[in-house]
């Protein structure tokens, strides 16, 4: 992408000038949190769209990578991980510097880099206490021991809670336990090149402040690392001239150059829509959608039980699938996880999200329960129906497999017409922008996992 504006931070390809004197010192926690406090401008993160020139740089595009808690101090990886590439995407990262040479580019991450909801460990040696309170010093969060030895007993089986101090630990777990990918990211700041993170609904912690200044501080100790083999460097000139300038934050969306949107797209999803403020009235925790309920409490306890379940794709085949392959695990989540869910969503949820099934549950469900209640009453037939012995089908598991086909498809049927599923794919919202800014000459969203690609009017 091509375009006037502010260039990349002026220095010398690969590695940062001799470091001032005044500056050849460790910094000091109270330096390091003024320094990260003016890192975005008043009000900057919260605009819609953010607007930003590529100044000429090429735009690298890259999405819904759900990092969890990534690989553990033992060698194994928690049953919620679903990202395994870490190598892959540094050989990527690589690649790309290679073929971009000295050209100037844009790494644009859209959404979902970090999953805060697959994250379901918390700290349990002192050790990580210790360190927690420290990195939280140095963000600006004071908290006392009590305060984070406060750990709920939902939150030990589900993961930490949404506040912005427990979101600082998930983001530090996952730094701990993908330690490649992150080490890419700062490799590709070496050279001036910027990174642009656009938040999805796996990743709605972004909306922390400490949030974004802890990713910002984490890549600037990757990044003093790898130029301490060439030059010695401060934490703060890494900071002031590569990561605070380089390092870009949107909440919703961004256009390049007035031609470029870009947006993860979560929006358009009825499951993983915000409805309402950002954060729950009266609480410091976030206002999560229903489709995170549904990740953070059922998804992943089936996901320790049986890994990836999450990737069935469409959602609707889920149950059935899990009927057929992990039986007592399908009745867990029907009689338990289910039911526990729906007791802690938010209330606002249902109606946004079962109004339509409400009203037809009404329509049809009552004048029908009727009816079976009169005929019970009048006809003596059905009592005696009633009394049966159960019939066994034919067929044994074939008949099963027809059965559970045939009650997914009426269940995905009657999910469609209510307007339950996920979109498979975004091109109807890509081509509303288009008809409302003809400006726009490129669109990009993630969050289905979908590819597709279409050409629209040019």
């Amino acid at each position: 992408m091509d375009g006037g504006g502010p260039t990349r931070p002026a220095v010398p390809e690969n590695k940062l000038g001799p470091p001032r004197k005044a500056t050849v010192r460790l910094m000091a926690e109270a330096d390091i949190k003024q320094l990260l406090q003016q890192s975005e401008e008043a009000g900057a993160y919260g605009r819609s769209p953010v607007r930003v020139s590529a100044a000429g740089a090429d735009v690298v595009v890259i999405s819904d990578l759900h990092l969890a808690a990534g690989r553990m101090r033992d060698g194994r990886y928690s049953g919620t991980e679903n990202f395994f590439a870490d190598s892959s995407l540094r050989r990527f990262i690589h690649s790309t510097l290679a073929r971009l040479e000295s050209k100037p580019a844009i790494l644009l991450v859209n959404g979902d880099v970090v999953d805060f909801l697959r994250i379901i460990e918390y700290p349990t040696e002192d050790q990580e206490f210790r360190d927690w309170q420290a990195l939280l010093q140095q963000l600006g969060i004071e908290k006392s021991d009590g305060e984070l030895h406060d750990i709920v007993p939902k939150e030990v089986k589900f993961g930490l809670k949404t506040n912005n101090y427990k979101s600082v630990w998930k983001l530090a777990k996952c730094v701990q336990g993908h330690p490649q990918f992150f080490q890419a990211l700062a490799e590709w700041m070496a050279s001036g090149n910027r990174i642009i993170i656009t938040k999805g609904n796996h990743d709605l912690e972004w909306y922390w402040r400490e949030v974004r200044d802890c990713l910002r501080l984490m890549l600037a100790k990757k990044l003093q690392s790898v130029f301490q083999k060439t030059t010695k460097v401060t934490l703060e000139d890494v900071l002031r001239q590569h990561i605070l300038p380089g390092l870009l934050f949107v909440d919703d969306a961004l256009v390049i150059d007035e031609t470029f949107y870009i947006e993860h797209g979560h929006r358009y999803d009825k499951y993983t829509n915000v409805v309402g403020d950002a954060v729950l009235a009266g609480t410091t925790e976030l206002n999560i959608p229903f489709g995170s309920f549904l990740n953070r409490y059922i998804l992943n306890q089936v996901e320790l039980k049986y890994p990836y379940v999450d990737n069935v794709r469409p959602t609707t085949n889920l149950l059935p699938l899990l009927i057929r392959e992990r039986f007592f695990v399908a009745m867990k989540l029907l009689f338990y996880h289910v039911p526990f869910m729906l007791l802690i969503i938010p209330k606002g949820y249902y109606s946004y999200m079962f109004k339509r099934v409400a009203v037809l549950a009404a329509a049809v469900g009552i004048p029908l329960l009727a009816a079976v209640v009169y005929l019970l009453s009048i006809f003596p037939v059905f009592h005696a129906l009633q009394s049966l012995p159960t019939m066994k089908l034919p067929g044994g598991g074939v008949t099963k497999s027809f059965v559970a086909m045939g009650t997914s498809y009426l269940l995905s049927r009657l999910v469609a017409y209510l307007q339950l599923t996920e979109p498979s794919d975004l091109s109807k919202f890509a081509r509303q922008k288009f008809a409302q800014n003809p400006e726009f000459r490129l669109a990009t969203m993630g969050h289905t996992h979908n590819p597709s690609q279409f050409l629209e009017n040019g």
